[in-house]
């Protein structure tokens, strides 16, 4: 089990204890993760796991993901604990939750592009309809913030006049004929919902934009690039690529995605977005690869992609995101993409 690891867990500790966040707002409160069964949502509460075990803060945590089985595999014996409240919910359809919330991390979103193509309606509904039933809750039971994660794919399609990747005032073309824009669109109206919510409300929100995250968090059910590679060569495989590979995008470590999260929750102004990106990392899919594959000495192959693998590639060309107002914040990402991966091959290695 991840939580077992003493390399992930090492590296929870030292980010902890290294940041800028200012974590005693946590002591004492209550936080409700929604996807925390999932990359990103499962990070955020091994956090609070770590902050509760080993620096005594008193925090009520509530994991809200779609399947029960999946949060206990993830979480093991923690979720016995009389701090851990587990919540088995669709949050397209439902939210219902007695009890008052200090902090929501709302991480639950349909990221795998195989599902996205398959489901774009459930996509696209999961960020609108999601996004408002958390927002209720927000207002209902007078929490303190709400932190959206949004996408660096509500940016569209760049142009011309970027020079350093998309920035967060920055809003690109978005084919709305085309049902994989059901993730980009869906992003950008959770965004404005969380805008309204706050102008009309007074609502307390805030959202990040992360690029490609990857880590040892990654589900074994990701359809993502990045996931397929690394199970393939854990699997003593060569990795496949169904295009040419030479798509640019911005990548981050887990740890440090999950660190600067934390910082705009705990430490940013109401209203204000933020690019999730280590600078350090921008690579093409092609060179990703070849990083991982060179980890156990496969090779990278080209073959090409089905149609329904197709319909869940994004169009844009240079998924490049500018961080450079998160580390304004005081975010200092630790790890850059070749340990990044290095980290994230270890540590798989050693839980399967």
């Amino acid at each position: 089990m991840l939580l077992e690891n003493k390399e992930y867990l090492a590296q929870i500790t030292q980010m902890v204890n290294e940041s800028e966040v200012d974590w005693q707002k946590l002591n004492g409160r209550s936080v409700m993760i929604t996807g925390a069964a999932g990359m990103i949502g499962s990070g955020m509460v091994d956090v609070l796991i770590s902050l509760i075990e080993n620096n005594g803060f008193q925090i009520e945590i509530f994991a809200l993901g779609r399947t029960e089985s999946k949060l206990r595999a993830r979480f093991g014996s923690y979720i016995d604990k009389a701090y851990f409240h587990i919540l088995p919910l669709d949050i397209s359809k439902e939210m219902k939750l007695d009890e008052k919330v200090d902090y929501i991390v709302h991480a639950a979103s349909n990221a795998d592009p195989a599902m996205m193509a398959k489901y774009p309606v459930d996509t696209l509904l999961a960020n609108v309809v999601g996004m408002n039933h958390v927002l209720e809750l927000a207002k209902n039971c007078q929490s303190k913030r709400v932190l959206y994660v949004s996408s660096g794919e509500m940016y569209g399609q760049p142009d011309d006049s970027l020079k350093n990747g998309f920035y967060e005032g920055y809003c690109g073309y978005v084919d709305y004929a085309n049902p994989r824009s059901s993730y980009p669109a869906g992003k950008r109206s959770a965004e404005v919902l969380c805008q309204s919510y706050i102008s009309q409300y007074g609502l307390d929100a805030v959202i990040v934009r992360p690029c490609h995250c990857y880590g040892p968090t990654m589900t074994a059910t990701d359809s993502r690039a990045m996931s397929q590679f690394f199970r393939k060569v854990l699997n003593g495989e060569d990795i496949v690529l169904k295009s040419d590979g030479t798509l640019e995008r911005s990548h981050c470590y887990v740890v440090d995605a999950v660190q600067a999260m934390y910082l705009v929750l705990l430490n940013s102004d109401t209203g204000e977005a933020y690019n999730i990106a280590e600078r350090r990392s921008v690579a093409s899919i092609r060179e990703i690869a070849s990083m991982i594959a060179a980890q156990k000495e496969k090779q990278v192959l080209f073959d090409l992609p089905n149609e329904m693998e197709k319909k869940g590639f994004s169009k844009v060309v240079r998924a490049v995101l500018d961080g450079t107002k998160l580390e304004k914040l005081g975010w200092k990402p630790m790890y850059p993409i070749h340990e990044g991966i290095r980290l994230t091959m270890k540590i798989l290695e050693e839980i399967q």
